[in-house]
């Protein structure tokens, strides 16, 4: 009974600590969103608060709908499902954000590096990325 106990108690506060982490990179996302809101793309906030050290992609859907239920773009809005599966959004923000010659927090780096992703991963090209092409104007203006 004591060991049930200790583990439920050691499971309860595992999950407090990753809903803290959420919670913590949703903030620090929205915050850098407020202040750089005309420069910035959600990605790049997401990039810039650290959000590839999250520790499962569940995790880190949970913050994108969080920033766009805050009334931002969703992060990966022109690059999800085409270009990155949402099953591929933490792999995919860990390899933008540690490959040497990629910027996730400003330009359009993970933008090109989305396109790289279908074709290394053998995504088929999808039918309608208007939303894609939208994204990238979106970059350029910025």
């Amino acid at each position: 009974m004591q060991v049930r106990k200790t583990l439920e108690t050691l499971t309860d506060t595992k999950k407090e600590e990753r809903a803290r982490a959420v919670q913590g990179c949703f903030e620090r996302s929205a915050a850098i969103l407020k202040q750089h809101h005309s420069v910035l793309l959600p990605f790049h906030a997401l990039s810039r608060a650290q959000g590839h050290r999250l520790e499962s992609n569940e995790e880190l859907v949970e913050v994108c709908n969080l920033i766009q239920g805050a009334g931002y773009d969703h992060p990966f809005e022109g690059i999800s499902p085409g270009y990155v599966p949402e099953e591929d959004w933490l792999p995919f923000l860990k390899y933008v954000k540690h490959a040497p010659n990629l910027n996730p927090e400003e330009g359009k780096d993970y933008i090109d590096a989305a396109e790289q992703w279908r074709q290394d991963h053998g995504y088929p090209l999808p039918p309608d990325d208007t939303d894609f092409v939208s994204l990238v104007e979106k970059t350029v203006v910025r």
